[in-house]
């Protein structure tokens, strides 16, 4: 940890200005590892509510000739129970520097559209009061009609929910982002 490497973002303030973007560590189980070797935080997610398996295998694709690679994952993790467990085990532990969390919240796929919000604010009840931050995913082709969520007469009251869920939880400095 190199003091001149400290920035302040989201009113927090980070030992560096690397972060390491959700995708990674669905489950929240890797965070000492990933600040250890040097994040300034760690995005974890996306979560869902509820435990679910992602896409059906293969779903990830190497296109050597174009040096890419296709990731249609879809939001495989063991869900918002699990990962709050993780994150508060970490929360609990004595000593050493405190890492940066966000969480990155998606839809469970099997919860029908007129419930999303409910499934969004569930996860965030759970997991908000072991995070820095939330970040509200709704831009993943792999889960359907998940961007249907970007439209402003849907995206309103999904983020008017999660922020009243997470003001009711006396959390009003937590900051709610958008992917």
């Amino acid at each position: 940890r190199e003091p001149e490497l400290a920035v302040q973002a989201l009113g927090r303030d980070l030992p560096g200005p690397l972060g390491l973007a959700a995708g990674f560590d669905k489950n929240a189980e890797g965070v000492p590892g990933l600040t250890a070797l040097g994040f300034g935080h760690v995005e974890v997610g996306t979560v869902t509510a509820h435990p679910q398996p992602g896409n059906p295998r293969p779903r990830l694709f190497r296109l050597t000739a174009d040096s890419a690679v296709v990731n249609r994952m879809g939001f495989n993790n063991h869900g918002s129970v699990v990962a709050a467990d993780h994150l508060r085990a970490l929360r609990s532990r004595r000593g050493g520097d405190r890492p940066v969390v966000g969480v990155n919240i998606g839809k469970t796929k099997t919860v029908p559209d007129p419930e999303a919000v409910a499934d969004y604010v569930a996860s965030a009840r759970r997991l908000a009061p072991f995070a820095d931050y939330l970040a509200v995913n709704v831009s993943s082709p792999n889960t359907p009609g998940l961007r249907d969520l970007q439209a402003v007469e849907r995206l309103r009251p999904l983020l008017s929910a999660m922020r009243a869920a997470l003001d009711d939880d006396e959390r009003h400095a937590l900051p709610l982002l958008v992917k």
